[in-house]
Parts: C-alpha cells; structure tokens; sequence
C-alpha cells in the first residue's frame, strides 16, 4: 500500500507539471499575438542621403529595425517615430506615434491614451497630414495656452511646398475626452510659436501663464485679369492668439509688409528659379542686426562644401547643408548637425532686400529650445553694406590681396606665421596650429578681419582691425634728399576690437606684427 501512494503521488505530481507547462505555452502564445512588432523608421546623417524616400522599397537614407511600441500597430502601419506626453493632464505620460499607412506616403499621426486601469494604452483617433518627407515634419508638445495643459503640435512641409501646422487639445466632453483642433494654419512662407517669457509662479504652476500667439507668414494673393492667382511682391504677416471663450486660435491682427525695397533686377537675378543661384547669393558670412542679450551671431553660407556654421562668441555649430527646396521670396535648408545627426534644423530663408535676409530655425527632436529662438531674425552679409564707398571697397581689397599674395606673413622674431588662402587662415604658434575661416569687412573707418576656428582653443581674437605699416624711404626733390613715410604694404599689423554692425573699438588681446614672409 506505502509503494503505491508513493506512485500515485508522483503521477499526481507529474500531471499538476504538464498542466502547467501546457498553460504557460498558451499564456506565452497568448502574449505573443498581442505583442505588435512594429517597422521603426529613423533618418540616418546627411552623409548617408541627399534625399526623402518616397518609397519603402527605395529607402536610401532611413534605416529600418524592429521595436515594441506601446500603442498596438496594424499589420498595414509602419512606426515612423514616437514621442511621449500627458496631453490629458492626468499624471501619467501617453503616447503618440506617426505612422505611414499601405498605399500612403503622407504620415498619419495616432495618439495612445494610458489607461491606469489596465496598464495599457487605448488607441485614439487618427490624425491625417499631408506630410511625406521626415526631414520636414516635426511633432511635439507644448503648453501654449498657458493652463498648463500640453497641446500636440505638429508641422512640416506638404507635397505642394506650402507650410502646414496644426493644434490639437485634449478636452473633456460627458465624461469623455478627445483632442480637438484648435489651430490649423497653411502657408507658401513661414508659421511658427511666437514663445514669451512666463512668470516664476507659473513655472512653479502657481498661476496660469501668457498663452503664445502664432504667425503665419505668406505672399499676397494677386489675381490677374484672366482670373489666376498668383504670389504677389507683398508679404502679409497674421498674428492669431488663443480665443478661451471659443477654445480656437483666432486671427487677432494682420501686417502688410511692402516689397518696395526689392530691387526688381536683382530680385529677377537672384531668383531665377534654381537653387544654385540662390545659393550664391547665400554664400558668406551673415550677420545678426539686433542682439537682445548682446551676444553677436553670425551665419556662415557655403553651398560648395554643404555646409552652414553658427558662429557665437567662442563657440560653433557645424550643420551640413543637406537638401534645399525653393519658395516664393525664399528657401528652405535643411540640415543635418555634423555631431549629433539626431538634431536636425530647418533654416526657413526669406529674402528682404538684396543685402538682406531674414531666418528662422526650427528644430526638428521633439523638444521647445529657447536657444533657436535667439538666432532667428534679420541678417546682413558682411561686406555688402550700402554705406561703403569705391575707395573703402578698394581699400579692403588690399588687405586680401596683400594677405594672400604671400605664402604665409610672420612675427619679427618668427616664432608666430600666419596665412590665408581661400577663405580659410592657418596660425602656427609653438609648434601647434591652428585652423578655420576668415571674412574681410569694412565697418566705420576700419578694415577688420573675421576669424572664426574650427577648434575651441583658439589662441586669437575673433576680429583684428588691420592697419599696414610705415617705412621711411629717401627720394631725390628738387636736388635735395628728402625722407618720406608712406605705406609699408609687407608689414600688417593686427590690432584685436570688438565689432558692432556700425562700428568697432579696441578690446583686450595681443596685438600682432606681421611682415611678409619672402620667397626663397
């Protein structure tokens, strides 16, 4: 009787195992079919592309990889990209993702509601664009309305190349929510978030902030006598602010801004309808005309090697030039940071003068940077100002000429040199180098050189006023030997200043001698 409990026990034991080992393949099997798999497709850098896909099959600069999303895909959707935000003010982060479809290449945008209950994410109602490239499209979330509640805010560029943004708020409605448009803006120029500072209170969500109005800029509308509209010269600039009381934005003012100042040959020759000519007219070195923190920035064009620089007091941002599309009075750039091919910005051009520009930055990683903001504005190119005369012109074109006629200029007791060539200057000093480029202007009175270096221990000043030195020679007047002091053009001297647009004034540095170094 012992011998057989002790059989039965084990047959009761071994059937109690298989019955668990059954159940756990089907729980297992369960969580696979819930478990979505889902196409992830990320941009590679700007050295990998030049252009968006427009197929899935002729993807050249994505690269594609499998991930878990939170929100369950359909068999027929592709994971673009994902951010996570509480747009219902709940506490707890929801998600959205922006998938292409089957058959579509414009993206579709799908919030996922967390649902506490349930651990899980509940699938909300699609959201349409009219987006294809991923380099244009930006979705993130930000407070606009100052009630500390995120609103979704997606924008880009359509087929057609006009700019489209759009607004949605979660609102609550019968117990039930949804996110409502509150804001849909197309444009053939510029719409971005005019963003202001908020109190200390309101950081602290004491108090409810500013709400941030958005300005759409586009071309006037001109209808000819056969009835077709076209872009006019004229730009009009709308300013819509946030409407609590109908809970839309609401066109509060309107802005025309005349052409007047176009020159029409100019215009015509600067846009001819190719990007490389626009591109020449970019190519240089452009400067802020209104700094608020007085800090000077500079925009440094060169389409040639694909390539814009950031230049602020000692520091640079190196983006690569990565595709171009024309608009009416203007281009956009996008580009691609050299270091973090994450970060992607978008420069939105617009022509206002024939010495003018004006540029605004977007960022394009999900995330509101202040930063971008302090580059947008109006830029002039350096070396391009009306106020210049002939005899100006001429006279900074020596110092070039002179620089570059010679193989390299050095200090009197040789131990510094110092060389330009082709927009770029090398300085060796004890027995290092230094690298980067240069830009030759006229402002007030003054011939300065600006120098920008590619490394950030730069042992030089960022501009020099220059000045050619002096000799004294002997010539025969009226049989009579005389001195004279005239103008020494193998002797620079490097004088270091600080610049504003109008005028410049000595600052701290070493001053150089520099005499030309002669050829052997």
């Amino acid at each position: 009787m012992k011998s057989k409990s002790v059989v039965l026990i084990f047959v009761i034991i071994s059937i109690l195992l298989a019955a668990g080992f059954f159940a756990s393949r089907k729980f297992s099997r369960k969580n696979e079919g819930v478990s979505s798999r889902a196409k992830i497709v990320t941009p590679k850098g700007a050295a990998d592309s030049t252009e968006d896909t427009d197929s899935e099959h002729q993807s050249s600069g994505f690269n594609s990889e499998n991930f878990d999303t939170f929100i369950r895909l359909l068999p027929s959707e592709t994971l673009i990209n994902t951010i996570t935000i509480d747009f219902n003010n709940d506490g707890y982060d929801d998600e959205v993702i922006t998938v292409r479809k089957t058959g579509s290449q414009a993206f579709t945008i799908i919030p996922g509601l967390f649902n506490p209950d349930s651990a899980d994410y509940d699938r909300l109602k699609s959201i349409p664009t009219s987006i294809s490239r991923i380099r244009t499209f930006s979705l993130s979330g930000m407070d606009l309305t100052g009630d500390h509640r995120n609103a979704l805010v997606y924008q880009g560029v359509a087929d057609d190349e006009n700019y489209v943004m759009e607004v949605f708020l979660w609102e609550e409605k019968g117990g039930e929510g949804e996110l409502v448009n509150i804001g849909d803006f197309v444009s053939d120029g510029t719409i971005f978030i005019q963003q202001t500072e908020r109190s200390d209170s309101y950081q602290l969500s004491l108090s409810k902030g500013e709400s941030f109005s958005v300005w759409v800029y586009e071309s006037e509308k001109v209808i000819d006598e056969e009835g077709n509209i076209s872009a006019g010269p004229n730009q009009i600039q709308k300013e819509y602010k946030w409407n609590a009381s109908v809970g839309k934005y609401e066109l509060s003012n309107t802005i025309k801004v005349t052409a007047g100042r176009l020159a029409a040959n100019e215009l015509s020759r600067i846009q001819d309808g190719t990007v490389e000519t626009f591109a020449a007219f970019l190519n240089g070195l452009w400067y802020k005309t209104s700094n608020e923190d007085n800090t000077l920035r500079y925009i440094h064009f060169d389409y040639d090697k694909k390539e814009i620089i950031l230049l602020k007091s000692d520091s640079q941002e190196i983006y690569e030039w990565d595709d171009s599309k024309l608009r009416h009075n203007g281009i956009y750039l996008y580009t691609v940071n050299s270091d973090i091919t994450n970060l992607q910005r978008r420069f939105d051009v617009l022509l206002t003068s024939t010495e003018e520009i004006k540029i605004t930055l977007y960022d394009s990683i999900g995330l509101i940077i202040k930063e971008s903001s302090a580059w947008d504005g109006q830029y002039k190119k350096l070396g391009l100002q009306s106020s210049i005369d002939e005899n100006d012109e001429e006279e900074k074109n020596r110092f070039t000429t002179e620089l570059e006629s010679a193989a390299a200029w050095a200090t009197e007791d040789g131990m510094n040199t110092f060389s330009l060539k082709d927009f770029r200057y090398t300085f060796k000093y004890d027995n290092m180098q230094e690298e980067g480029i240069f830009s030759m202007m006229k402002i007030g009175s003054y011939n300065v050189l600006e120098l920008r270096a590619t490394s950030f221990d730069s042992i030089l000043n960022q501009t020099y006023a220059l000045e050619f030195g002096t000799k004294v020679i002997t010539e025969t007047v009226k049989r009579k030997t005389v001195e004279k002091v005239v103008t020494d053009y193998d002797t620079i001297i490097f004088t270091p200043v600080k610049i504003t647009p109008t005028d410049c004034f000595s600052t701290d540095g070493k001053s150089y001698t520099f005499v030309k170094v002669k050829e052997e």
